[in-house]
């Protein structure tokens, strides 16, 4: 009586062809992948600026004092203030930020204790993809800042 051999698995050459397959579809997709991942790192400082500027304008009812938040356009930054409601003087510094963005335009805003931002304002984020602009809007009536792409 003869025992058959029950031969399960892959061959090595099926397992070459199949990693050489994902190597190629892999290389194939990275031009694709890199202008993703900026778009992520954009998006990733704009949820950054967001919830500052919605987490200072809580604040700023919360504990009654103006939180003024600076952008500086040059360096891609911003520092948030904490002052004085009734004087507007300063008290300290809370935060500053760097972002890996570009600032194109911000206005800087100072959150009062009523939940009201004064001035309105506008930013822009660019990635690095010129066509990559993301804007954020602060009104001035109710403080509320929004995201715009």
């Amino acid at each position: 009586m003869k025992k058959s051999k029950n031969r399960q698995g892959f061959t090595l050459i099926e397992l070459l062809i199949v990693v050489g397959l994902i190597g190629v579809l892999t290389f194939l997709g990275l031009p694709y992948y890199r202008p993703f991942l900026q778009y992520i790192s954009l998006k990733n400082d704009v949820w950054t600026v967001l919830s500052d500027l919605r987490g200072y304008r809580q604040l700023a009812i919360i504990e009654h004092v103006n939180y003024r938040v600076l952008f500086n356009v040059g360096s891609d930054s911003y520092t948030v203030e904490q002052r004085d409601a009734a004087t507007d003087t300063f008290i300290q510094t809370v935060a500053n930020v760097t972002l890996d963005s570009n600032l194109i335009q911000a206005d800087d805003t100072t959150f009062r204790p009523m939940g009201d931002a004064v001035p309105a304002s506008t930013i822009v984020l660019q990635g690095k993809n010129p066509a990559d602009k993301i804007t954020i809007t602060v009104y001035s009536t109710t403080g509320l800042a929004r995201m715009r792409e």
